[in-house]
Order: C-alpha cells, then structure tokens, then sequence
C-alpha cells in the first residue's frame, strides 16, 4: 500500500487534480484555502508540538536509527553547515524539476556524520530577493532571542512577557504573543500587528544587518512592516522571574520594503530546527536552546499544513515517529507585480521506519525547504480560482520534495 503510494505520487499531475478537488470539494476561495488555512486544529500533529523541542535533540544511535545518507553515485555533495555569516554553496540544477509558478526555492537536506549535521544545498533561484510576505515574521523573533540571550545567556524566554511601555494593555507571555502571531489566531490581536511590534525591538537597519551577519547575504533588504500598526508601540520584554525588563523598543525610522531570498528563510529556519546539531561557529548568535525551543513550539502551530498533506497522500503516515513540522507561510496580492503569491518556510524532521521491516535501522530524515510561488492575476480566471489552483500546486510541489526525500532520489 505504502510502496503504492509513493510509486503513485510520481504522477505529479494526478497528485495536483487531487489537491485540487479537494479544494472544490471545501468549497475553498482565497480567503479559506484548503491547505494554506487548514489550521492546526486539524493537524495529526497537534498532540506532538510539545515533544518537538526533545524530538529535535534526537540523533541516530548508529544501531536502532542510522541517518539517511546520499549514495555514491549522488550529484550533491555533502558539506559542512556553513559558519555564521558564510553562504554555502548552492547547486543551482537540482530543483529544476519544480513547477514554473515556483518562482524561487531553497531546499536544505540534512544529514548526520559524526554526530553533526551535513547539508546539500539544493537551489532554484535561491538567492534572488522577493516580497516573501509573512513568512519573514520569523526573522524579528529569532532577533529578540538573540538579542536577550546576548545580554543574558540564562534567560529562558518562556518566563518572559510581553508588556505595553505606555501601561495601557496587559502583559501576555511572549510565547503565546509568537503563537497567536503564527497560527493566526487572533487571540491577542492580528497577525500583522504582531509581527510590525515584534519589529519594533530593533531599528530597521540594526535588524537588517542582524540578518546579513547570520546567512551571510548582503543583497537583501528587510526595513518594511506588515501593514498595520504595531500592537505596542513602545514594547518591552519583561523577565518574570529575574523581575527586569530585558528589551525595550528601539527608535523609529522610515519603513522600506522587505525582499529577501528563498535560500535567508531556509537558513534560518534550519539554524533554528538544527540547533544543537550545529557546530558553534554556525549557530544563530548567542541564542540558547532553553529560549529557542519557545520559538520551535510557536512554529509548530502554523495555519499552512503543506507538510501534513504530503505526509499523509505518501502513504507515510503511519510509518514515521517523532515527527516535527515547523513552519511559516506567506501569502498575498500583489497589486504592483499583478501577481497572487504564496510562500511556504518549513523544517520537517523524523524517523522512517520502514526499513525496520526488513531487519535495518530505522532511518532519520530531516530537510528544510522554502519555497515561493506566484501567478498572473487576470484573463478569464476568477481570483477564487487562481488561488486554489495555487494552493493546490504548492502542495503538490511540497509532496514531490517530500517523496523525493522518502525515495532517496535527492
């Protein structure tokens, strides 16, 4: 059965007519997609999100669970995970099987020698920079945890919250400020006003450059916010148990743009999901797992369920254990480029056990991807319709990455 559904999912046009009546079938538009807003709510996964952060510690024993690793005869090479600030090289070829609405994409394979992770950089236009739209609402919070941690490496973040400078609204947890923010909930307060106040913790140039110095990529620009107001204004990160206030508000200055590349999403998102897999010299600045992890957990409650749907349309469901889905999509209409544009950032990491049924270790598996589409709005197809024919496509283009992971064809 299993075997069958990875040999079926090689007919990528049948695994998109799939997704895409599953689309009609929700009745989905492009304000309730199938898969971009499937919700937490609705994920297999939901149960695990706490075990996340012990799952991502894990590494192969070398007896019961081996890490996959590329054949002799594989094009990419392995390599060292970059140090801070360094760009790795990406080989350009080796996602040119991906859809022509995949405009860019960076795929990072990982795995385990010597007990630390090695990559293979996988690229489609990986570094041209692009409206990545809220997928880049993870960059101010991977910043705070390196700016707290910088200053007080013993800060756990989950005892911190998040208070109101000007004493107007009540303090929240910082972790449940991330989480509203991701899963769109709407608990606290929107989406967008979250992420411009999480913005707001360093200038725009400072937070720039943070991000420069961490993938090592000079030609990107991240000064714009997310078109609201900033839930506070004047922000502060307040430490409960060390009763001090660790982060206020920087200054203000003139928002830009934000237009950063595929390959800035999957470095961080794979800086942060490999952490303690890492070597030092490539770990994100400062930051400590114990404030990480809050950040993996936030992740996990991500709206967009990409990564559940190809799991289950593989046939794999049932065959994986300490699963880990992190992940932030992006989403909108660009009026200027007359173009609806969708993104997905994710780290997806588990154990195979498939290979248990003949005798053999089981086998971790563990990648990050990025992936941005877009389409021409216009001519005679609704707006309703190009979004759920995009919607579709992602997915279907996040299944073939996936069976292709499975199938060890990278």
């Amino acid at each position: 059965m299993n075997l069958t559904s990875l040999e079926l999912a090689k007919d990528r046009s049948r695994i998109f007519k799939n997704y895409l009546q599953m689309e009609i079938d929700a009745q989905a538009n492009i304000n309730k997609l199938a898969f971009l807003d499937r919700g937490i709510e609705k994920s297999p996964y939901q149960q695990q999100i706490k075990n996340y952060p012990d799952y991502l510690k894990q590494k192969p024993d070398g007896l019961k669970v081996i890490s996959s690793i590329p054949g002799p005869n594989n094009p990419l090479k392995l390599t060292p995970f970059p140090s801070l600030g360094a760009q790795p090289q990406i080989n350009s070829q080796a996602l040119s099987f991906l859809h022509e609405e995949v405009k860019q994409a960076c795929v990072c394979i990982g795995t385990f020698v010597d007990g630390k992770i090695q990559a293979q950089w996988l690229g489609k236009n990986a570094l041209t920079k692009a409206e990545q739209w809220s997928a880049t609402k993870i960059i101010p919070l991977l910043n705070i945890v390196s700016q707290v941690n910088s200053k007080y490496p013993d800060c756990d973040i989950d005892n911190c919250v998040v208070r109101d400078g000007n004493g107007q609204k009540q303090d929240f947890y910082f972790y449940d400020v991330a989480k509203d923010m991701i899963s769109y909930a709407s608990n606290i307060a929107s989406s967008n006003s979250l992420a411009a106040m999480f913005k707001r913790f360093d200038t725009r140039t400072g937070l720039e450059q943070w991000l420069k110095s961490a993938t090592g990529n000079n030609d990107l620009i991240f000064r714009g916010d997310y078109g609201e107001n900033p839930y506070h204004n004047n922000p502060k990160i307040f430490d409960l148990s060390k009763k001090q206030v660790l982060l206020s508000a920087a200054l203000n200055s003139t928002q830009q743009s934000n237009s950063v590349s595929a390959y800035d999403l999957t470095r961080l998102i794979s800086m942060l999901g490999w952490h303690f897999h890492i070597e030092q010299r490539s770990r994100m600045k400062a930051s400590q797992w114990n404030s990480l992890e809050s950040l993996v957990r936030a992740m996990g409650h991500d709206s967009a369920r990409y990564a559940d749907v190809a799991i289950k349309t593989l046939g794999m469901d049932s065959l994986i254990t300490s699963p880990v889905i992190i992940s932030k999509l992006g989403y909108g209409l660009s009026a200027i480029r007359g173009t609806l544009e969708t993104v997905y950032v994710a780290l997806v990491r588990f154990v195979d056990e498939r290979p248990k049924a003949a005798g053999k270790p089981a086998k971790l598996r563990t990648l990050a991807m990025s992936l941005r589409a877009e389409k021409a709005v216009g001519g005679s197809s609704s707006v309703d319709r190009l979004a759920i024919e995009q919607d579709a496509r992602v997915a279907a283009e996040v299944t073939e990455i996936l069976r292709r992971l499975f199938a060890e064809e990278f």
